[in-house]
């Protein structure tokens, strides 16, 4: 029974008989959509539950950056769960905190729930397209026959790359891949092999890609540490933890995206902080500018389905650029 899970902020209303002895309706009104109505109909219970229809439209929005993502994206009318989307989209090959620039562009086109002609939610992006520093990045929904659901390029590839770009979210870069730094512990130069990534105590930090612990525990000026293996090729190096996340071995696998440790300063560091390597075939390279490995693309028994489910949105969005461009020539 639903009255057995009331929440705070839903709404209960209690109507009496004409002698305000007895109740006579219960309204249990869970939001604008759902609600229980309980008739006590000779002294039994008679519940009607109640779904109002939504009816669901196809909007779109569009925008340029002046500001952060989020504040430019609220000017062009998008809430916050629609950023949230557009980021994770497109966050595989445009680094929100320090790639974005002003004068960047975007357009999206997803679906939303209306209720008496207001939006009541917003839904999944259907395409969207960002421009950043000139370069275009377009990425379409499309589900399979088989109902496997994801976003692709124009080319139908997978927009999820190997590799996240930042494995935490961090607050600022607090060093870079250098061959001379002057390290602030050890008081010398020496090269610094990595990414610091600045954050408080306790962020999450999450593996950059699905693959095999081939290290874990302290290891001198890494502190708390974990290496690990991504196919035979790549090898990402996560250290100065505070803490490693429970049940996490050595030889154990571990997907991408999945919390694996904790922000800390062990070893030898000045402050919270997360140290990040990228190795390729076992040489350490700068994780900011090596370009990520492909992903993977859509059988080619799909591509048919695939160019004709996008199309529409392909021309709405080259009528886009096309309105955009006209405009500044005027």
């Amino acid at each position: 029974m639903e009255l057995a899970h009331v929440k705070p902020g839903e709404t209960l209303k209690f109507v009496l008989d004409s002698d305000n002895r007895q109740l006579h309706r219960l309204t249990y009104r869970r939001n604008a959509v759902h609600s229980v109505v309980v008739d006590i109909l000779d002294g039994q219970p008679d519940a009607t539950i109640i779904d109002r229809p939504l009816e669901r439209r196809i909007v779109d929005a569009s925008g340029a950056i002046d500001d952060s993502l989020f504040a430019s994206a609220q000017k062009a009318g998008l809430s916050d769960q629609v950023t949230l989307q557009l980021a994770k989209i497109f966050g595989w090959d445009i680094d929100f905190a320090l790639e974005i620039r002003n004068g960047d562009r975007f357009k999206v086109i997803y679906e939303a729930d209306f209720l008496d002609g207001k939006k009541y939610r917003d839904g999944d992006i259907l395409a969207a397209e960002f421009v950043n520093n000139g370069r275009i990045y377009r990425a379409f929904r499309y589900t399979t026959p088989e109902g496997d659901k994801d976003y692709y390029d124009t080319e139908g590839h997978i927009m999820r790359k190997a590799f996240l770009r930042t494995p935490v979210k961090f607050t600022r870069i607090s060093s870079r891949f250098t061959r001379r730094r002057w390290h602030p512990v050890l008081k010398k130069w020496r090269s610094h092999k990595g990414v610091d990534y600045a954050a408080p105590r306790g962020t999450p930090i999450k593996a950059a890609g699905k693959g095999k612990i081939i290290f874990r525990g302290w290891k001198g000026g890494y502190g708390r540490v974990i290496m690990i293996q991504h196919n035979r090729k790549y090898t990402t190096v996560y250290g100065h933890m505070s803490a490693f996340k429970k049940n996490l071995r050595n030889g154990g696998h571990v997907k991408q995206g999945q919390v694996i440790g904790y922000v800390g300063s062990s070893g030898l560091a000045t402050g919270p902080h997360l140290h990040y390597e990228l190795r390729v075939n076992g040489v350490h390279t700068d994780p900011l500018k090596i370009k990520l490995p492909k992903s993977l693309k859509l059988p080619s028994r799909y591509m048919v389905d695939f160019k004709q489910t996008i199309k529409p949105f392909v021309a709405q969005l080259e009528h886009w650029n096309e309105t955009l461009v006209a405009h500044a020539e005027d």
